[in-house]
């Protein structure tokens, strides 16, 4: 299948208007539903073993500790897939 301009523009606008779409149901978001979503990503990071405090005032390196952690997490689950897949002949 060859892409042409028509749809990559038809496919962007798909997307805008998904955009536009997502961006009213949250401004119509109750303050309760986003306290909730707020919960569940503090319980994400801390399930991640990104535990959220106030030390980030007292190191400034921990932003990048973080990031450092999070970036080895990747590239070891990246590498297993790697090993994990046969290769193709």
């Amino acid at each position: 299948m060859q892409v042409d301009r028509e749809m990559v523009q038809a496919y962007r606008q798909r997307w805008q208007a998904v955009a536009e779409i997502e961006a009213f149901e949250r401004q119509q978001e109750t303050v309760t539903e986003r306290w909730q979503k707020l919960n569940a990503l503090l319980r994400m990071g801390v399930a991640l073993g990104l535990n959220a405090g106030t030390s980030r005032e007292t190191d400034p390196l921990l932003p990048h500790q973080r990031w450092n952690q999070l970036r080895q997490m990747y590239l070891a689950a990246k590498q297993e897939n790697r090993v994990s897949k046969p290769k193709k002949v």
